[in-house]
């Protein structure tokens, strides 16, 4: 039989000293874990104080800032218009005012203003005005000096093409010539829907000029079409331009339309046949967010106006592109050829498409190496196309010569011009389409004849079904598109291959089964959506951890921890993985 034997004395005294100790650090611990949770909730609050008054005077800028102020004439030359400080404008009357695309203003005085010139493009970008464009901005002033029922005017940015019937030299009245086009620029809108409808057609009169408007080569009459809204610069009234609230900021390319979009087409608008703009005062830019890679004017115009087309005469665009099962699948993207494809929405993954043709471009004409990468590549490989729910296009370059070299982005920009933001982006080197999803069509066969604006080809069942859900449109930048730009290992440079995308060639990696299993897995070539898909998603096109990679971290993270001063299980690191 055995016996068990009592515990000593000096056993039970030293368990008594551990337990002792055991509660002074508990309550050692539980003390300093309160006193982390006191600082940290302080912390919140502070934080959460600091956001709200933030917030609170953010909106305050913005609604001060949205809408373009009462005018004040420049008596000093401040750092806003040391762009214009080229510009001498002698010539200029008391009356007018120039307004960028921007909100930049330049007048000499401000006494008895009451019109407005209106650039299209941003103070940063502008340049001497020419002796021609000064000339036909007198006229356009004398112009609606005299010819009190019009709201502004502008003139022609081409040639005239088409002529009026009868000889102007013997008309001594008005005579109406009917809706013709007098050149390519905006002349009527209507919205119908979810569908802006531009076209450059619209009534054409021939009327009786003011002495004051006409050159030594002018005759008495010209053809003057009357519009509803303007592409290229205008003259407005002072008063008609305060009562529409001005130029918004935020709307970039978009901001003349958001402008006449707010008139409900019940603007004036004279467009004179006996004055062309110079190309250079014709230009269109970005205004205020020119340079910029903030990519949301199309979102935030598409929620004020509830627009998702915009329809001109050679061109259709979109204020946001689509990707679900029905209208997207995955294959090589066919550019649509009749209704109603032509009229639908634009798939992300052909804008995906083009700006990847585009890159490839300009790296080819900088004679910079690039390899297609990652979820392009496996496109690629699986259905030699852009995976259609995918975000962007991934692109490596060489890890010395280029990527770590910042001239080659400038260069990029450069040679992309403003139709691109290229450079540092959101943590990493990117690119940005900065137009807006289009498809380049003669859309003259859908209006019944250039009187109509409604253009009811141009809808149907099908298409009320395919734009369902598409508005409002996502406020997050990556549903717009972009190129991620990665540092490429060595041995990816070494060598390459080719790979076929929307029936172009494309350089990529050497080993592409052995990289693909690498990233993805051995059953890479299974989407990871299928059926009834609806949406962007990172799902099958994103680069997986290996699970080497993720051993060799946990185990970098564990040694780290261990050579701290502090043992690796001291108060603060068990409350770090047990709070």
């Amino acid at each position: 039989m055995s016996c068990k034997t009592s515990p000593s004395y000096s056993t039970m005294k030293s368990v008594a000293g551990v337990n002792g100790q055991v509660r002074t650090k508990s309550f050692t611990f539980y003390r300093h874990v309160c006193l982390q949770r006191r600082e940290q909730k302080l912390a919140l609050l502070l934080l959460l104080a600091l956001f709200i008054c933030y917030s609170v005077l953010a909106s305050r800028i913005k609604n001060e800032s949205s809408i373009i102020p009462e005018y004040k004439a420049v008596e000093t030359e401040d750092d806003k218009f040391t762009t214009n400080d080229t510009v001498p404008l002698p010539w200029m009357p008391d009356s007018l005012v120039f307004m960028y695309s921007d909100g930049a203003i330049f007048n000499l005085a401000d006494d008895n203003i009451s019109l407005l010139v209106i650039f299209p493009f941003s103070s940063k970008q502008s340049a001497d005005i020419s002796e021609n464009d000064k000339r036909f901005i007198l006229k356009l002033s004398h112009f609606l000096g005299s010819m009190k029922e019009f709201h502004g005017a502008t003139c022609l940015e081409e040639p005239l093409t088409h002529s009026t019937e009868g000889d102007r030299t013997k008309h001594k009245e008005r005579k109406p010539v009917g809706h013709i086009s007098v050149d390519s620029s905006w002349c009527r809108f209507i919205t119908k829907n979810w569908s802006v409808h531009i076209r450059d057609t619209g009534p054409v009169q021939e009327n009786f000029l003011p002495v004051e408007s006409r050159s030594s080569v002018d005759s008495e009459l010209t053809a003057i079409q009357s519009c509803n809204i303007l592409q290229g610069p205008f003259m407005i009234r002072k008063d008609i331009f305060h009562k529409l609230g001005g130029l918004l900021d935020g709307f970039g390319r978009l901001t003349l339309l958001e402008f006449f979009l707010r008139s409900k087409g019940e603007l004036k608008m004279a467009k004179l046949a006996n004055c062309v703009w110079t190309p250079e005062i014709t230009r269109a830019d970005r205004g205020a967010l020119e340079g910029s890679n903030r990519v949301l004017e199309y979102v935030s115009f598409a929620n004020k106006h509830r627009i998702l087309r915009i329809v001109t005469e050679n061109r259709i665009e979109w204020t946001a592109c689509v990707a679900n099962w029905k209208l997207c699948p995955e294959k090589p993207y066919v550019r649509p050829r009749d209704l109603p494809s032509i009229a639908a929405p634009i798939c992300c993954s052909a804008v995906l498409g083009k700006m990847l043709r585009d890159l490839k471009w300009a790296l080819n004409t900088l004679s910079v190496e690039y390899r297609v990468v990652y979820g392009t590549l496996l496109g690629a490989v699986r259905s030699q196309a852009i995976i259609p729910w995918t975000y962007d296009i991934d692109i490596a370059l060489p890890e010395s010569s280029f990527y770590r070299n910042t001239l080659t982005f400038s260069a990029l920009q450069k040679l992309l011009g403003n139709q691109y933001y290229v450079g540092e982006s959101f943590d990493m080197q990117r690119a940005h389409l900065l137009l807006l999803p289009y498809i380049d069509v003669n859309t003259t066969a859908y209006f019944d004849g250039p009187d109509d604006v409604d253009g009811n080809a141009l809808f149907s069942d099908e298409l009320e079904e395919a734009v369902k859900g598409m508005l409002p449109v996502s406020l997050d930048w990556r549903e717009r598109g972009y190129v991620d730009f990665y540092e490429a290992p060595a041995e990816w440079m070494k060598s390459s291959s080719l790979v076929t995308i929307n029936n172009e060639q494309f350089k990529t990696v050497k080993e592409i089964d052995y990289e693909l299993t690498n990233w993805y897995g051995e059953n890479y070539l299974q989407p990871a959506l299928k059926r009834n898909w609806t949406g962007l998603s990172s799902s099958n096109h994103c680069p997986k951890l290996p699970g080497n990679d993720f051993i060799l971290i946990l185990t970098s993270l564990f040694w780290s921890l261990l050579s701290y001063r502090v043992s690796f299980f001291s108060y603060d690191t068990l409350f770090f993985f047990t709070k």
